[in-house]
Protein backbone atom coordinates (compact mmCIF):
# COMPACT_ATOMS: atom_id res chain seq x y z
CA UNK A 1 0.00 0.00 0.00
CA UNK A 2 1.10 3.44 -0.66
CA UNK A 3 2.20 5.62 2.15
CA UNK A 4 -0.31 8.34 1.40
CA UNK A 5 -3.21 5.91 1.46
CA UNK A 6 -1.82 4.36 4.55
CA UNK A 7 -1.70 7.71 6.24
CA UNK A 8 -5.15 8.45 5.07
CA UNK A 9 -6.32 5.11 6.38
CA UNK A 10 -4.64 5.66 9.79
CA UNK A 11 -6.09 9.18 9.89
CA UNK A 12 -9.54 7.83 9.09
CA UNK A 13 -9.07 5.08 11.61
CA UNK A 14 -7.96 7.60 14.22
CA UNK A 15 -10.95 9.76 13.41
CA UNK A 16 -13.19 6.74 13.58
CA UNK A 17 -11.60 5.70 16.85
CA UNK A 18 -12.04 9.21 18.23
CA UNK A 19 -15.57 9.27 16.99
CA UNK A 20 -16.26 5.82 18.52
CA UNK A 21 -14.59 6.86 21.77
CA UNK A 22 -16.70 9.98 21.81
CA UNK A 23 -19.79 7.91 21.09
CA UNK A 24 -18.82 5.42 23.80
CA UNK A 25 -18.24 8.24 26.25
CA UNK A 26 -21.63 9.73 25.34
CA UNK A 27 -23.26 6.31 25.64
CA UNK A 28 -21.50 5.72 28.97
CA UNK A 29 -22.59 9.14 30.19
CA UNK A 30 -26.12 8.50 28.95
CA UNK A 31 -26.04 5.11 30.64
CA UNK A 32 -24.75 6.64 33.82
CA UNK A 33 -27.45 9.29 33.63
CA UNK A 34 -30.04 6.61 32.96
CA UNK A 35 -28.67 4.56 35.87
CA UNK A 36 -28.85 7.62 38.12
CA UNK A 37 -32.36 8.37 36.89
CA UNK A 38 -33.27 4.71 37.36
CA UNK A 39 -31.78 4.78 40.84
CA UNK A 40 -33.67 8.00 41.57
CA UNK A 41 -36.82 6.41 40.18
CA UNK A 42 -36.18 3.33 42.34
CA UNK A 43 -35.79 5.59 45.38
CA UNK A 44 -39.01 7.38 44.44
CA UNK A 45 -40.77 4.01 43.91
CA UNK A 46 -39.41 2.70 47.20
CA UNK A 47 -40.57 5.87 48.97
CA UNK A 48 -43.91 5.61 47.23
CA UNK A 49 -44.23 1.95 48.27
CA UNK A 50 -43.26 2.78 51.85
CA UNK A 51 -45.70 5.67 51.90
CA UNK A 52 -48.31 3.36 50.36
CA UNK A 53 -47.58 0.74 53.04
CA UNK A 54 -47.74 3.38 55.75
CA UNK A 55 -50.94 4.79 54.31
CA UNK A 56 -52.47 1.29 53.95
CA UNK A 57 -51.40 0.48 57.53
CA UNK A 58 -52.95 3.73 58.76
CA UNK A 59 -56.08 3.09 56.73
CA UNK A 60 -56.24 -0.50 58.03
CA UNK A 61 -55.66 0.75 61.57
CA UNK A 62 -58.33 3.40 61.04
CA UNK A 63 -60.72 0.83 59.57
CA UNK A 64 -60.08 -1.53 62.52
CA UNK A 65 -60.49 1.40 64.90
CA UNK A 66 -63.73 2.43 63.20
CA UNK A 67 -64.98 -1.15 63.17
CA UNK A 68 -64.07 -1.56 66.82
CA UNK A 69 -65.55 1.81 67.62
CA UNK A 70 -68.82 0.60 66.12
CA UNK A 71 -68.63 -2.99 67.43
CA UNK A 72 -67.37 -2.32 70.96
CA UNK A 73 -70.41 -0.25 72.00
CA UNK A 74 -72.69 -2.89 70.48
CA UNK A 75 -70.72 -5.65 72.22
CA UNK A 76 -70.71 -3.66 75.47
CA UNK A 77 -74.44 -3.11 75.15
CA UNK A 78 -74.97 -6.82 74.45
CA UNK A 79 -72.80 -7.77 77.43
CA UNK A 80 -74.72 -5.30 79.59
CA UNK A 81 -78.03 -6.79 78.47
CA UNK A 82 -76.72 -10.31 79.14
CA UNK A 83 -75.51 -9.25 82.59
CA UNK A 84 -78.92 -7.70 83.31
CA UNK A 85 -80.65 -10.91 82.20
CA UNK A 86 -78.28 -12.95 84.37
CA UNK A 87 -79.01 -10.66 87.35
CA UNK A 88 -82.72 -11.06 86.67
CA UNK A 89 -82.36 -14.86 86.51
CA UNK A 90 -80.24 -14.86 89.69
CA UNK A 91 -82.85 -12.72 91.49
CA UNK A 92 -85.60 -15.02 90.25
CA UNK A 93 -83.67 -18.09 91.43
CA UNK A 94 -83.07 -16.43 94.80
CA UNK A 95 -86.79 -15.69 95.16
CA UNK A 96 -87.62 -19.26 94.15
CA UNK A 97 -85.13 -20.58 96.70
CA UNK A 98 -86.64 -18.37 99.41
CA UNK A 99 -90.13 -19.60 98.49
CA UNK A 100 -88.97 -23.22 98.50
CA UNK A 101 -87.29 -22.67 101.87
CA UNK A 102 -90.50 -21.10 103.20
CA UNK A 103 -92.56 -24.00 101.82
CA UNK A 104 -90.13 -26.49 103.34
CA UNK A 105 -90.45 -24.76 106.73
CA UNK A 106 -94.23 -24.69 106.37
CA UNK A 107 -94.32 -28.36 105.43
CA UNK A 108 -91.96 -29.12 108.33
CA UNK A 109 -94.23 -27.33 110.80
CA UNK A 110 -97.30 -28.89 109.20
CA UNK A 111 -95.72 -32.36 109.43
CA UNK A 112 -94.76 -31.66 113.04
CA UNK A 113 -98.34 -30.57 113.76
CA UNK A 114 -99.78 -33.65 112.03
CA UNK A 115 -97.37 -35.90 113.94
CA UNK A 116 -98.26 -34.13 117.21
CA UNK A 117 -101.98 -34.57 116.54
CA UNK A 118 -101.38 -38.21 115.58
CA UNK A 119 -99.39 -38.75 118.79
CA UNK A 120 -102.14 -37.08 120.83
CA UNK A 121 -104.76 -39.25 119.14
CA UNK A 122 -102.60 -42.32 119.75
CA UNK A 123 -102.14 -41.38 123.42
CA UNK A 124 -105.87 -40.59 123.72
CA UNK A 125 -106.80 -43.87 121.99
CA UNK A 126 -104.37 -45.80 124.19
CA UNK A 127 -105.74 -44.01 127.27
CA UNK A 128 -109.31 -44.81 126.24
CA UNK A 129 -108.40 -48.43 125.58
CA UNK A 130 -106.61 -48.61 128.94
CA UNK A 131 -109.60 -46.98 130.71
CA UNK A 132 -111.97 -49.35 128.92
CA UNK A 133 -109.79 -52.33 129.93
CA UNK A 134 -109.70 -51.09 133.54
CA UNK A 135 -113.51 -50.82 133.49
CA UNK A 136 -113.79 -54.33 132.09
CA UNK A 137 -111.25 -55.50 134.66
CA UNK A 138 -113.28 -53.92 137.49
CA UNK A 139 -116.48 -55.53 136.14
CA UNK A 140 -114.65 -58.83 135.88
CA UNK A 141 -113.41 -58.38 139.45
CA UNK A 142 -116.96 -57.72 140.63
CA UNK A 143 -118.18 -60.77 138.65
CA UNK A 144 -115.38 -62.82 140.18
CA UNK A 145 -116.33 -61.61 143.67
CA UNK A 146 -119.96 -62.49 142.98
CA UNK A 147 -118.94 -65.94 141.75
CA UNK A 148 -116.74 -66.41 144.80
CA UNK A 149 -119.61 -65.30 147.05
CA UNK A 150 -121.94 -67.75 145.28
CA UNK A 151 -119.63 -70.55 146.35
CA UNK A 152 -120.64 -69.81 149.97
CA UNK A 153 -124.34 -69.79 149.24
CA UNK A 154 -126.49 -72.73 148.39
CA UNK A 155 -129.20 -71.96 145.86
CA UNK A 156 -131.86 -74.56 145.44
CA UNK A 157 -135.57 -75.12 144.97
CA UNK A 158 -137.80 -75.28 147.96
CA UNK A 159 -141.19 -76.74 146.91
CA UNK A 160 -140.86 -75.28 143.45
CA UNK A 161 -139.70 -71.91 144.70
CA UNK A 162 -136.11 -70.77 144.56
CA UNK A 163 -134.45 -70.44 147.89
CA UNK A 164 -131.00 -70.01 149.29
CA UNK A 165 -129.37 -71.25 152.37
CA UNK A 166 -127.00 -68.93 154.14
CA UNK A 167 -124.66 -69.87 156.84
CA UNK A 168 -125.79 -68.92 160.27
CA UNK A 169 -124.37 -65.88 161.98
CA UNK A 170 -123.08 -64.22 158.88
CA UNK A 171 -122.37 -60.52 159.35
CA UNK A 172 -124.67 -58.04 157.67
CA UNK A 173 -123.60 -55.23 155.38
CA UNK A 174 -123.72 -51.94 157.24
CA UNK A 175 -125.15 -49.90 154.40
CA UNK A 176 -128.04 -52.31 153.77
CA UNK A 177 -128.75 -55.04 156.37
CA UNK A 178 -130.79 -57.06 153.90
CA UNK A 179 -127.48 -58.25 152.50
CA UNK A 180 -125.38 -60.71 154.40
CA UNK A 181 -121.62 -60.42 154.05
CA UNK A 182 -120.05 -63.66 152.92
CA UNK A 183 -116.78 -64.81 154.40
CA UNK A 184 -114.52 -65.63 151.47
CA UNK A 185 -111.66 -66.83 153.61
CA UNK A 186 -112.27 -70.40 152.48
CA UNK A 187 -114.32 -71.89 155.41
CA UNK A 188 -117.26 -73.84 154.04
CA UNK A 189 -119.92 -75.35 156.14
CA UNK A 190 -122.33 -78.14 155.33
CA UNK A 191 -123.40 -79.68 152.06
CA UNK A 192 -125.64 -78.16 149.47
CA UNK A 193 -129.30 -79.04 149.12
CA UNK A 194 -130.11 -79.43 152.85
CA UNK A 195 -133.38 -77.43 153.57
CA UNK A 196 -135.85 -78.73 151.10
Amino acid sequence: MEPSKMEEFVANAALLAAHLTEQCNKAAAAQQTSAQELQASAIVVRKTIEEGKREMSEQARGAVHDALAQEIPAATHSIGETAARLRHVADHLQREQAQLSQRARFLGWKSLGVLSVACLLLVAGSGYAAWHNVQRSERAKVDAEVLEALQHVTITSCGGQPCIRLQDGLPRWQKNDQYVLIDTSGKREGAAGGGR
